[in-house]
């Protein structure tokens, strides 16, 4: 008999946490940087990106072995490093034994569900292939992970996130994401807004059942949740303040400020931060989204880079799971046509083109005006050549 998803998000969020406990290790043991090397695409991966995953998908492999996988990495660049392999390999095991030692001390008997780990290298080198290689399609249910999210902000000791989203039919069922190095006691989030103590937070949830929180002690167990409010919506444009990443290279920037400056939403960016995951948190959490008169609501957009109708360069693991826990906090997410995002076209978010996430209440405004700045834009309409 098939798992209910009350058990079935259980799972995920324990899988979800010793994933993150693992991250930390990493981070802490202050590795060097001959422990990381970059991808073809020149961003860095590390020791965590590869065992947080292994972790990730031994569990879900074991629980739910007839759905499919997607994940941000794969074996290659294991299968050429046997050094690297066997310290991957040596951590993954270490990570989840103590995981199982600490969680069966720290939880009673009913709570107690082990979870298990790659039972050889052969085998983590075939979990991370089997996701690394994974394509989401149109039907059925897929397993869709971001091990570390913001490997370059992890590498600086700032903010990443571990994400997992349960996707059937091409739209997300359940998400969770955590943010193991996010601290809120400032009141916002930030680069530097750091849990020295904890592992951070964690936000969960179920489509249609709200938003569970909670803040992660290091004691190898998940503690109980409250559920979060939905967001207020805001009274005017000029309450909203924009997330986006200064440093970024595949979006728009000119026309997000533009449009910020337009709506009087400034200064911009209102947040600044690497990882997308992380951008999706600062939508949803901090004082100011969560005041009574409206505070200072978040929107974020992406317009990408080029001319309309360039093949989508948005990956599925940067965004599945924080959209539906945005969703369910009273957000609204679309492309720039106005379609729901579509999780089952592969390994991009090849049915849509950019996005705009809003408070419900704005969201169709927010669109029409980013609308406005695509239709006139000439590279964007192909009449001029991009910088």
């Amino acid at each position: 008999m098939p798992l209910s998803l009350a058990s079935t998000k259980h799972i995920a969020e324990l899988t979800v946490l010793r994933a993150a406990l693992l991250t930390r290790r990493v981070m802490t043991s202050a590795l060097t940087s001959s422990s990381s090397l970059s991808k073809p695409d020149a961003t860095p991966v590390t020791m965590a990106d590869f065992g947080a995953q292994a972790l990730l998908m031994a569990s879900l492999r074991s629980f739910f072995p007839h759905d499919g996988y997607v994940g941000e990495e794969d074996a290659e660049a294991l299968r050429s490093n046997p050094q690297l392999a066997n310290a991957v390999h040596a951590l993954v095991a270490e990570a989840s034994a103590d995981f199982s030692r600490h969680h069966e001390e720290s939880v009673n008997e009913d709570e107690e569900l082990s979870l298990p780990g790659p039972k050889s290298l052969d085998e983590m080198l075939e979990l991370l292939d089997l996701a690394g290689r994974g394509q989401p399609g149109p039907r059925g249910r897929f397993w869709i992970m971001d091990p570390v999210d913001g490997t370059a902000a992890f590498l600086k000791g700032q903010q990443y996130a571990v994400s997992l989203a349960l996707v059937e039919d091409g739209r997300e069922v359940l998400g969770v994401l955590c943010y193991p190095n996010l601290s809120l006691d400032e009141g916002v989030v930030s680069e530097t807004s750091v849990d020295v103590h904890g592992c951070g937070v964690m936000l969960s949830a179920v489509r249609g059942e709200g938003v569970d929180y909670r803040k992660l002690s290091t004691e190898y167990r998940l503690g109980p949740p409250r559920k979060l409010d939905r967001l207020p919506s805001p009274a005017k444009l000029s309450d909203l303040r924009f997330v986006d990443c200064l440093a970024s290279k595949s979006s728009r920037l000119d026309i997000a400020e533009g449009l910020a400056t337009q709506m009087g939403a400034l200064p911009f960016p209102g947040v600044d931060l690497w990882s997308s995951h992380v951008r999706y948190a600062a939508l949803m959490l901090g004082d100011d989204n969560n005041a009574s008169d409206g505070g200072r609501q978040r929107v974020m957009i992406r317009v990408p880079v080029g001319v309309r109708g360039l093949p989508s360069r948005a990956c599925v693991w940067d965004h599945a799971g924080s959209q539906l826990l945005y969703a369910e906090m009273g957000g609204k997410v679309t492309d720039l046509e106005g379609r729901e995002m579509d999780f089952g076209r592969g390994r991009t978010l090849a049915g849509n083109w950019g996005l705009v996430a809003a408070p419900e209440g704005v969201h169709g405004e927010v669109l029409r005006l980013v609308r406005e700045w695509v239709e006139r834009d000439p590279v964007i309409q192909g009449g001029a050549a991009a910088a």
